[in-house]
């Protein structure tokens, strides 16, 4: 049986018991098609060791609960565990630290992501059929949703290691802040460009961002309502759709990779233009020589590049690190364990090319989480996050010592 909390003795009983008794949080949106920054919580379903609770906000089968009644009852000591936690961050502002992400931890067991629309698709199809698009939770009796997402709550499995604190306490929250943003369109040309999207647009004319970190390397994707903002094009026209509010400010790194890996391997490398201290090494000019270090890095080093010491040190350390990696069964990252299963007939170079890009992310997570602190208040929004670059909207009337 499930209680529908509806009065204030069903919520002081509630929050008592979740005060000692661990939950599962299983959260619905009234279009969970769209992103949690355009709509609204619907309802959330809760789990305890003994009983079921829906917590409704905004559907129509129930007297709606305050935001922050609900954050009161999350906030109970109890160990909390919640479907879609960087989803959730963003449609209740004051939550405290320590929620459990239960995507994380079948991410880790299984290498899978959990598909959310499949079990409401039995209940969704009549209306859609009808010609019904938006808001359709919303038409659809609740006891019937919590009936048909039940069985997604076996899929919590409470297992924690140190690569999900990392991925729970750092990873999921520093994505979150970002996706809050938003990036402000040109609504006719984002439209004209982006027809199927129509439904992402906010009544400010802004979209948002939506990254996925449950990749191999967990570097993220970043796409929404069919947009793929880690790939715009650069010769389509389609990044004149995105306007500033003030100017756009984007900040990436010289030579990303080729220090990353010196980093990595101990080597010390100049503090200048490492690309043209390389094409001093191979006698080419700065655009020849980083095409031969992307080969080199990326395809593997000829020995006739081992004369260069930076490259006879790389060299020397993919070897030893594919050796490591396989006696493990993982490849170490400083964060994280990525199991060697994950990795598609993997080889040394493969498994270097995966560390690469899972140090990569982990290093731009520790930047970001600083440069949130650092612009929170500012009036500077973070628009987008791309691999090795960072987009800024910065007020034309900023004081120009901040961004220095």
């Amino acid at each position: 049986m499930i209680k529908i909390v509806e009065n204030i003795d069903e919520i002081s009983e509630l929050m008592e018991k979740l005060e000692t008794e661990s939950s599962i949080w299983y959260p619905l949106w009234v279009d969970n098609e769209k992103h949690p920054q355009n709509t609204h919580i619907s309802f959330l379903l809760v789990q305890t060791p003994t009983e079921r609770y829906i917590l409704s906000h905004q559907h129509t089968d129930s007297l709606s609960l305050s935001k922050s009644v609900i954050e009161g009852i999350i906030n109970t000591t109890g160990e909390k565990w919640v479907f879609q936690k960087k989803k959730l961050l963003q449609s209740f502002q004051n939550l405290r630290e320590g929620l459990n992400d239960v995507d994380t931890t079948h991410f880790l067991k299984t290498g899978e992501t959990i598909d959310y629309s499949q079990q409401l698709q039995q209940l969704v199809a009549p209306y859609l059929h009808k010609g019904y698009k938006e808001d359709i939770i919303q038409s659809i009796p609740i006891l019937k949703i919590a009936e048909a997402v039940e069985p997604q709550f076996l899929k919590c499995t409470n297992q924690k290691s140190k690569t999900y604190n990392w991925y729970n306490d750092v990873f999921l929250p520093t994505l979150s802040d970002i996706e809050q943003y938003g990036i402000r369109v040109d609504r006719e040309k984002f439209i004209d460009r982006w027809p199927q999207a129509i439904r992402q647009l906010s009544p400010n004319s802004k979209v948002f961002t939506e990254y996925n970190p449950f990749t191999v390397t967990g570097r993220p994707s970043n796409r929404h309502g069919g947009v793929n903002y880690a790939a715009l094009n650069k010769t389509d026209g389609s990044r004149e759709c995105f306007v500033s509010d003030g100017i756009f400010l984007q900040m990436d790194y010289n030579a990303y990779h080729p220090r990353l890996i010196a980093k990595l391997i101990g080597f010390d490398v100049p503090d200048g233009n490492m690309h043209q201290w390389l094409a001093d090494q191979y006698g080419c000019s700065v655009d020849e020589s980083k095409g031969i270090t992307f080969q080199l890095l990326y395809g593997g080093i000829d020995d006739d590049f081992r004369q260069i010491p930076y490259f006879n040190a790389v060299a020397d350390y993919i070897d030893t690190l594919w050796i490591e990696t396989q006696k493990q069964g993982y490849l170490q990252t400083p964060h994280r364990e990525i199991p060697l299963s994950w990795i598609e007939q993997p080889n040394a170079q493969k498994v270097f090319n995966y560390l690469l890009q899972a140090v990569e992310t982990e290093m731009n997570i520790e930047v970001m989480r600083k440069i949130l602190d650092y612009i929170r208040g500012s009036g500077i929004n973070f628009c987008l996050y791309t691999y090795d670059s960072f987009l800024f909207d910065v007020p034309t009337d900023i004081d120009k010592d901040l961004i220095k």
